[in-house]
Protein backbone atom coordinates (compact mmCIF):
# COMPACT_ATOMS: atom_id res chain seq x y z
CA UNK A 1 0.00 0.00 0.00
CA UNK A 2 1.41 3.39 -0.98
CA UNK A 3 0.79 6.84 0.43
CA UNK A 4 -1.53 7.47 -2.55
CA UNK A 5 -3.89 4.71 -1.41
CA UNK A 6 -3.58 5.44 2.29
CA UNK A 7 -6.13 8.01 3.48
CA UNK A 8 -5.30 10.95 5.73
CA UNK A 9 -7.63 9.49 8.37
CA UNK A 10 -5.79 6.16 8.24
CA UNK A 11 -2.40 7.88 8.53
CA UNK A 12 -3.54 9.80 11.62
CA UNK A 13 -4.68 6.56 13.23
CA UNK A 14 -1.44 4.78 12.33
CA UNK A 15 0.48 7.62 13.98
CA UNK A 16 -1.56 7.11 17.14
CA UNK A 17 -0.86 3.37 17.10
CA UNK A 18 2.83 4.02 16.46
CA UNK A 19 2.92 6.28 19.52
CA UNK A 20 1.22 3.67 21.70
CA UNK A 21 3.53 0.89 20.53
CA UNK A 22 6.58 2.49 22.13
CA UNK A 23 5.37 1.25 25.53
CA UNK A 24 6.16 -2.40 26.20
CA UNK A 25 4.04 -5.47 26.97
CA UNK A 26 5.48 -8.79 28.17
CA UNK A 27 4.89 -12.22 26.66
CA UNK A 28 4.60 -15.56 28.47
CA UNK A 29 8.39 -15.78 28.79
CA UNK A 30 8.74 -12.25 30.16
CA UNK A 31 10.16 -10.79 26.95
CA UNK A 32 9.26 -7.19 26.16
CA UNK A 33 7.04 -6.60 23.14
CA UNK A 34 6.58 -3.13 21.62
CA UNK A 35 3.15 -3.00 20.05
CA UNK A 36 -0.61 -2.78 20.52
CA UNK A 37 -2.60 -5.84 21.69
CA UNK A 38 -5.32 -7.33 19.54
CA UNK A 39 -8.07 -6.62 22.06
CA UNK A 40 -7.47 -2.89 21.48
CA UNK A 41 -8.81 -3.15 17.94
CA UNK A 42 -12.25 -4.51 18.82
CA UNK A 43 -14.01 -1.16 19.02
CA UNK A 44 -11.27 1.47 18.78
CA UNK A 45 -10.13 1.51 15.19
CA UNK A 46 -11.58 2.56 11.87
CA UNK A 47 -8.70 1.01 9.93
CA UNK A 48 -9.78 -1.63 7.46
CA UNK A 49 -8.51 -5.20 7.65
CA UNK A 50 -6.45 -4.48 4.51
CA UNK A 51 -4.83 -1.41 6.08
CA UNK A 52 -4.04 -3.31 9.28
CA UNK A 53 -2.49 -6.16 7.29
CA UNK A 54 -0.45 -3.81 5.09
CA UNK A 55 0.90 -1.58 7.83
CA UNK A 56 1.08 -3.75 10.96
CA UNK A 57 2.68 -7.09 11.82
CA UNK A 58 2.33 -9.49 14.74
CA UNK A 59 5.44 -9.31 16.94
CA UNK A 60 4.33 -11.83 19.59
CA UNK A 61 1.59 -12.64 22.07
CA UNK A 62 0.81 -10.92 25.36
CA UNK A 63 1.28 -12.82 28.59
CA UNK A 64 -1.95 -11.44 30.08
CA UNK A 65 -5.50 -10.63 29.06
CA UNK A 66 -8.07 -8.11 30.42
CA UNK A 67 -10.81 -10.60 31.27
CA UNK A 68 -14.38 -9.42 32.00
CA UNK A 69 -15.29 -9.33 35.68
CA UNK A 70 -18.68 -7.74 36.31
CA UNK A 71 -18.64 -4.25 34.86
CA UNK A 72 -14.86 -4.15 34.77
CA UNK A 73 -11.96 -6.01 33.26
CA UNK A 74 -9.19 -7.62 35.28
CA UNK A 75 -5.74 -8.55 33.99
CA UNK A 76 -5.26 -12.33 34.21
CA UNK A 77 -2.30 -14.51 33.23
CA UNK A 78 -2.55 -16.43 29.98
CA UNK A 79 -1.57 -20.03 29.36
CA UNK A 80 -0.71 -21.76 26.11
CA UNK A 81 -3.24 -24.29 24.84
CA UNK A 82 -2.94 -27.40 22.70
CA UNK A 83 -4.94 -25.52 20.10
CA UNK A 84 -2.55 -22.88 18.64
CA UNK A 85 -5.52 -20.72 17.71
CA UNK A 86 -6.37 -19.88 21.31
CA UNK A 87 -4.99 -19.18 24.79
CA UNK A 88 -6.44 -20.16 28.15
CA UNK A 89 -6.97 -18.25 31.40
CA UNK A 90 -8.82 -18.58 34.69
CA UNK A 91 -12.03 -16.58 34.89
CA UNK A 92 -11.60 -14.06 37.74
CA UNK A 93 -15.23 -14.62 38.82
CA UNK A 94 -15.75 -18.40 38.55
CA UNK A 95 -12.10 -19.57 38.40
CA UNK A 96 -13.11 -21.83 35.54
CA UNK A 97 -10.84 -22.21 32.56
CA UNK A 98 -11.80 -19.92 29.70
CA UNK A 99 -10.34 -19.37 26.26
CA UNK A 100 -9.58 -16.35 24.09
CA UNK A 101 -8.66 -16.37 20.38
CA UNK A 102 -4.96 -15.94 19.68
CA UNK A 103 -5.74 -12.90 17.53
CA UNK A 104 -7.18 -11.18 20.62
CA UNK A 105 -3.88 -11.41 22.52
CA UNK A 106 -1.52 -10.98 19.59
CA UNK A 107 0.63 -7.86 19.78
CA UNK A 108 0.81 -5.80 16.58
CA UNK A 109 3.32 -3.11 15.65
CA UNK A 110 3.19 -0.51 12.90
CA UNK A 111 6.05 -1.00 10.44
CA UNK A 112 8.47 1.78 11.39
CA UNK A 113 10.28 1.44 8.06
CA UNK A 114 7.12 1.96 5.98
CA UNK A 115 5.84 4.80 8.16
CA UNK A 116 9.14 6.69 8.17
CA UNK A 117 9.51 6.37 4.40
CA UNK A 118 5.93 7.57 3.94
CA UNK A 119 6.70 10.73 5.94
CA UNK A 120 9.89 11.20 3.93
CA UNK A 121 7.81 10.88 0.75
CA UNK A 122 5.46 13.61 1.97
CA UNK A 123 8.51 15.85 2.47
CA UNK A 124 9.86 14.95 -1.01
CA UNK A 125 13.15 13.79 0.50
CA UNK A 126 15.18 12.13 -2.28
CA UNK A 127 16.18 8.51 -1.67
CA UNK A 128 19.84 9.50 -1.73
CA UNK A 129 19.27 11.87 1.22
CA UNK A 130 17.42 9.40 3.46
CA UNK A 131 20.12 6.78 3.94
CA UNK A 132 19.93 5.14 7.35
CA UNK A 133 16.36 6.31 7.84
CA UNK A 134 15.29 3.01 9.44
CA UNK A 135 18.18 2.92 11.94
CA UNK A 136 17.04 4.67 15.11
CA UNK A 137 19.41 7.33 16.46
CA UNK A 138 17.85 6.83 19.89
CA UNK A 139 16.50 3.32 20.32
CA UNK A 140 12.88 2.99 19.26
CA UNK A 141 12.09 6.71 19.63
CA UNK A 142 14.18 8.98 17.36
CA UNK A 143 15.05 8.73 13.65
CA UNK A 144 16.72 10.93 11.03
CA UNK A 145 14.44 11.07 7.98
CA UNK A 146 16.95 12.89 5.78
CA UNK A 147 17.36 16.34 4.26
CA UNK A 148 14.29 18.13 2.93
CA UNK A 149 13.92 21.32 0.93
CA UNK A 150 11.68 23.60 3.01
CA UNK A 151 11.33 26.96 1.35
CA UNK A 152 14.87 27.99 0.40
CA UNK A 153 16.52 25.97 3.15
CA UNK A 154 17.79 22.39 2.96
CA UNK A 155 17.35 21.10 6.51
CA UNK A 156 17.71 17.81 8.30
CA UNK A 157 14.33 16.45 9.41
CA UNK A 158 13.95 14.08 12.35
CA UNK A 159 11.00 12.09 13.69
CA UNK A 160 10.41 11.58 17.41
CA UNK A 161 8.05 9.09 19.01
CA UNK A 162 6.55 9.86 22.44
CA UNK A 163 8.65 13.00 22.72
CA UNK A 164 7.42 13.72 26.25
CA UNK A 165 9.21 10.55 27.41
CA UNK A 166 12.51 11.16 25.62
CA UNK A 167 12.80 14.94 25.33
CA UNK A 168 15.95 15.17 27.47
CA UNK A 169 17.77 12.59 25.34
CA UNK A 170 16.59 14.24 22.11
CA UNK A 171 17.75 17.69 23.27
CA UNK A 172 21.12 16.31 24.33
CA UNK A 173 21.60 14.62 20.94
CA UNK A 174 20.72 17.77 18.99
CA UNK A 175 23.34 19.75 20.91
CA UNK A 176 26.13 17.71 19.28
CA UNK A 177 28.61 19.93 17.47
CA UNK A 178 28.71 17.46 14.56
CA UNK A 179 25.07 18.21 13.68
CA UNK A 180 23.91 21.19 11.59
CA UNK A 181 22.91 24.31 13.46
CA UNK A 182 19.36 24.18 12.03
CA UNK A 183 16.84 21.35 11.71
CA UNK A 184 13.24 20.25 12.07
CA UNK A 185 11.83 17.61 14.42
CA UNK A 186 8.40 16.16 13.66
CA UNK A 187 6.60 14.26 16.41
CA UNK A 188 3.98 11.54 16.24
CA UNK A 189 2.14 12.97 19.24
CA UNK A 190 2.13 16.43 20.75
CA UNK A 191 4.76 19.04 19.96
CA UNK A 192 6.81 20.87 22.57
CA UNK A 193 4.87 23.11 24.96
CA UNK A 194 5.18 26.78 24.05
CA UNK A 195 7.28 27.59 27.12
CA UNK A 196 10.04 25.08 26.22
CA UNK A 197 12.86 26.61 24.21
CA UNK A 198 14.19 24.19 21.56
CA UNK A 199 17.95 23.54 21.30
CA UNK A 200 19.97 25.71 18.91
CA UNK A 201 17.94 26.49 15.75
CA UNK A 202 15.88 23.30 15.79
CA UNK A 203 12.13 23.63 15.49
CA UNK A 204 9.53 21.10 16.66
CA UNK A 205 6.06 20.41 15.26
CA UNK A 206 3.46 17.72 15.65
CA UNK A 207 2.91 15.87 12.39
CA UNK A 208 -0.82 16.09 13.14
CA UNK A 209 -0.61 19.90 13.12
CA UNK A 210 1.17 20.13 9.76
CA UNK A 211 -0.93 17.52 7.96
CA UNK A 212 -3.70 19.03 5.84
CA UNK A 213 -6.36 16.92 7.51
CA UNK A 214 -9.35 17.96 5.37
CA UNK A 215 -8.08 16.41 2.13
CA UNK A 216 -8.55 12.69 1.49
CA UNK A 217 -4.91 11.80 0.75
CA UNK A 218 -1.99 12.65 3.07
CA UNK A 219 -0.51 16.07 2.31
CA UNK A 220 1.80 18.30 4.38
CA UNK A 221 1.30 22.04 4.68
CA UNK A 222 4.77 22.90 3.35
CA UNK A 223 4.05 26.61 3.65
CA UNK A 224 3.38 26.19 7.36
CA UNK A 225 6.61 24.18 7.73
CA UNK A 226 8.50 26.95 5.94
CA UNK A 227 7.20 29.57 8.37
CA UNK A 228 7.95 27.27 11.29
CA UNK A 229 11.56 26.67 10.25
CA UNK A 230 12.14 30.42 9.93
CA UNK A 231 10.24 31.33 13.11
CA UNK A 232 11.84 32.65 16.33
CA UNK A 233 13.03 30.07 18.86
CA UNK A 234 10.04 30.43 21.17
CA UNK A 235 8.68 26.94 20.63
CA UNK A 236 5.35 28.29 19.37
CA UNK A 237 3.93 26.96 16.11
CA UNK A 238 2.86 29.91 13.94
CA UNK A 239 -0.91 30.21 13.67
CA UNK A 240 -2.47 28.41 10.74
CA UNK A 241 -3.68 30.85 8.10
CA UNK A 242 -6.43 30.08 5.64
CA UNK A 243 -4.47 31.93 2.93
CA UNK A 244 -0.77 32.67 2.55
CA UNK A 245 1.09 34.47 -0.23
CA UNK A 246 4.83 33.99 -0.64
CA UNK A 247 5.78 37.26 -2.35
CA UNK A 248 9.37 36.18 -2.99
CA UNK A 249 8.48 33.05 -4.94
CA UNK A 250 5.06 34.36 -6.08
CA UNK A 251 3.16 31.36 -4.69
CA UNK A 252 -0.37 31.52 -3.29
CA UNK A 253 -1.46 28.80 -0.86
CA UNK A 254 -5.10 28.33 0.14
CA UNK A 255 -5.48 25.57 2.72
CA UNK A 256 -8.66 24.25 1.16
CA UNK A 257 -6.83 23.64 -2.13
CA UNK A 258 -4.73 20.53 -2.64
CA UNK A 259 -2.01 22.44 -4.49
CA UNK A 260 -0.61 25.99 -4.47
CA UNK A 261 -0.79 28.47 -7.32
CA UNK A 262 2.54 29.48 -8.84
CA UNK A 263 1.88 32.91 -10.32
CA UNK A 264 3.71 34.20 -13.37
CA UNK A 265 4.00 37.87 -14.21
CA UNK A 266 4.70 40.89 -12.01
CA UNK A 267 1.26 42.47 -12.55
CA UNK A 268 -0.65 39.31 -11.63
CA UNK A 269 1.57 38.79 -8.57
CA UNK A 270 1.00 42.39 -7.47
CA UNK A 271 -2.76 41.91 -7.68
CA UNK A 272 -2.66 38.70 -5.63
CA UNK A 273 -0.29 40.28 -3.12
CA UNK A 274 -2.72 43.14 -2.61
CA UNK A 275 -5.64 40.74 -2.17
CA UNK A 276 -3.61 38.89 0.45
CA UNK A 277 -2.55 42.04 2.31
CA UNK A 278 -6.15 43.21 2.51
CA UNK A 279 -7.36 39.75 3.60
CA UNK A 280 -4.87 39.98 6.49
CA UNK A 281 -6.77 43.14 7.47
CA UNK A 282 -10.02 41.17 7.30
CA UNK A 283 -11.05 42.72 3.97
CA UNK A 284 -11.94 39.60 1.99
CA UNK A 285 -13.89 41.14 -0.89
CA UNK A 286 -12.56 44.04 -2.99
CA UNK A 287 -13.71 46.07 -5.98
CA UNK A 288 -11.98 45.11 -9.21
CA UNK A 289 -10.85 48.72 -9.70
CA UNK A 290 -9.00 48.65 -6.36
CA UNK A 291 -7.19 45.42 -7.25
CA UNK A 292 -6.27 46.71 -10.71
CA UNK A 293 -4.90 49.93 -9.22
CA UNK A 294 -2.58 47.84 -7.03
CA UNK A 295 -1.47 45.81 -10.06
CA UNK A 296 -0.71 48.98 -12.10
CA UNK A 297 0.58 51.52 -9.56
CA UNK A 298 2.75 53.14 -12.22
CA UNK A 299 0.16 53.13 -14.98
CA UNK A 300 -3.02 55.02 -14.10
CA UNK A 301 -4.11 54.97 -17.75
CA UNK A 302 -4.01 52.38 -20.51
CA UNK A 303 -4.17 49.47 -18.08
CA UNK A 304 -6.49 46.45 -17.99
CA UNK A 305 -10.01 47.43 -16.99
CA UNK A 306 -11.13 43.93 -16.06
CA UNK A 307 -9.52 41.21 -13.97
CA UNK A 308 -10.19 38.77 -16.78
CA UNK A 309 -7.82 40.80 -18.97
CA UNK A 310 -5.17 40.98 -16.24
CA UNK A 311 -5.18 37.19 -15.84
CA UNK A 312 -5.62 36.36 -19.54
CA UNK A 313 -3.56 33.35 -20.49
CA UNK A 314 -3.66 32.02 -16.93
CA UNK A 315 -6.55 29.57 -16.61
CA UNK A 316 -5.74 28.78 -12.96
CA UNK A 317 -6.82 32.14 -11.62
CA UNK A 318 -10.52 31.26 -11.50
CA UNK A 319 -9.74 28.32 -9.21
CA UNK A 320 -8.16 30.66 -6.64
CA UNK A 321 -10.03 33.94 -7.10
CA UNK A 322 -13.81 34.11 -6.77
CA UNK A 323 -16.31 36.66 -8.08
CA UNK A 324 -19.31 36.28 -5.74
CA UNK A 325 -20.66 39.78 -6.44
CA UNK A 326 -20.65 41.83 -9.61
CA UNK A 327 -17.40 43.74 -9.88
CA UNK A 328 -16.01 42.38 -6.59
CA UNK A 329 -13.40 39.68 -6.07
CA UNK A 330 -11.80 37.69 -3.28
CA UNK A 331 -10.07 34.40 -2.62
CA UNK A 332 -11.97 31.21 -3.52
CA UNK A 333 -12.02 29.38 -0.20
CA UNK A 334 -14.24 26.45 -1.22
Amino acid sequence: MTQRSLSTRALLELLELFEQASSALTDLDGHRLHGVPGWYFRHRTSLTARELADWMACVGYAGFYPAPAGDERVAVDLEEDDDPGRYGYRCPETFRRRFVPAAEVAVYAVSSSKLLHLIADLLDIPQALRRGITTATLENVFWLLGKARIGRALVEVWFARRLNHCVADVFQHLQAATLPEQGLVLTGGRALPGYVRPPRNYRFASLRDVLVNYVPSPCLDLNLLQRLVSSPADGVLPPVQAVYFDAVNQVLTIRTKQRPWHIKGARQAAAVKYLYEQACKDRWLLDASEILAAAYPDKPRGRSLRLQNLFSGNAEWREFIANPEQGRYGFAMD
